[in-house]
């Protein structure tokens, strides 16, 4: 299955650069789009969460987004304070699961961030710096290299080991692509494949600094605890995403978000934030949020209503969110009730 899958994956992105060779020039940002585009089929050919996401998606029944799923060495937190006053979950499912993290980053790295989507699941690290992306392939499966990679053909580098393990860089035929992105794939002490995705580099930490990140890369599962959960779940609703942003060093600015879809055509977005971080944490609320205060951290819920999209309360979907405070020790890897 995962031949006939790359063999498609290969027909399509030919098709698509014959497409465009002949289309008007673009509006877009090509190396932005080139990123975004190879990271979305590459999950999409690789990731079987995406698969089993979509299916579930599509019977319409609640589910919650775990990544890869969780090891022996990941369980649910032990019930903690309710302090917003309101019901709290009474058995706490997560819905945010990264099969590795970070261990050690660049002192450029202020921020980390974990996410969790239909398209894939992935640790990220940013700053005023170059930015890093940590992801993993389905357990026993051996990567192939990508036969397109931007406008060129994917190429494969050896690198020096990790651990002890094979590694190599991938990189393309295309002089800009390969100077503008640097991709480092190995096998994690587990066995299990890992790539580190890293833009900004320059010349002189091409491969050093990757190789570093490598090296200290935590394998396994795990599961952040979340400032925010629900005390009940509506019906009609499914998790699509969520995302927990969190500065390292200085300020403890952090922002959770968790992705709903109600009455299939809905979008639902439930965030939290530390009361008046404002726009110093990852993003504001929309102007439209539904937002409320209390023990130091503002609760909002926002909405985009599709086309004949049925009809939702705000303001009922703030009274299920449950707000942990902003001590992370009060936080819980339990979600959804």
């Amino acid at each position: 299955m995962s031949g006939d899958g790359e063999e498609l994956s290969v027909r399509m992105a030919r098709v698509v650069a014959e497409q465009e060779a002949s289309a008007p020039p673009s509006r877009v940002d090509p190396a932005l789009a080139v990123l975004r585009g190879r990271r979305l089929r590459r999950r999409r050919t690789w990731t079987v969460a995406a698969v089993a996401a979509a299916a579930v998606l599509a019977a319409g029944s609640v589910t919650v987004l775990t990544g890869y799923g969780r090891d022996d060495g990941i369980t649910t937190a032990a019930p903690t304070p309710n302090l917003s006053g309101r019901p709290a979950p009474v058995s706490g499912r997560t819905v945010l699961t990264v099969p590795a993290r970070f261990g050690w980053l660049p002192d450029t790295v202020t921020a980390v961030e974990y996410r969790s989507s239909s398209t894939g699941v992935e640790v990220v690290g940013m700053g005023s710096g170059p930015t890093f992306s940590l992801t993993a392939f389905p357990v026993g499966v051996t990567p192939l290299v990508d036969p397109l990679l931007g406008p060129g053909n994917g190429v494969r580098k050896d690198a020096p080991p990790v651990h002890g393990r094979e590694a190599y860089w991938l990189t393309s035929t295309d002089p800009g692509f390969a100077r503008s992105f640097n991709q480092l794939r190995f096998q994690g002490v587990d066995g299990r494949w890992y790539q580190v995705d890293s833009t900004g580099l320059s010349d002189a930490d091409r491969e050093q600094v990757p190789l570093r990140i490598a090296e200290g890369v935590q394998v396994g599962a795990y599961s952040p605890a979340m400032p925010v959960a629900l005390s009940s779940m509506p019906p009609e609703a499914v998790v699509t995403r969520a995302v927990l942003y969190r500065t390292v060093g200085g300020a403890d600015l952090w922002t959770a978000e968790v992705g709903f879809q109600e009455h299939g055509n809905l979008e639902i977005t439930v965030s939290a934030t530390p009361d008046g971080a404002g726009e110093a944490g990852r993003q504001a609320a929309p102007p439209d949020a539904v937002c409320a205060s209390e023990n130091g951290v503002r609760r909002c819920v926002s909405e985009v209503r599709r086309q004949g999209a049925g009809p939702s309360d705000p303001v009922d979907w703030l009274a299920r969110v449950v707000t942990r405070g902003t001590d992370d020790r009060t936080w819980s890897v339990a979600v959804l009730p």
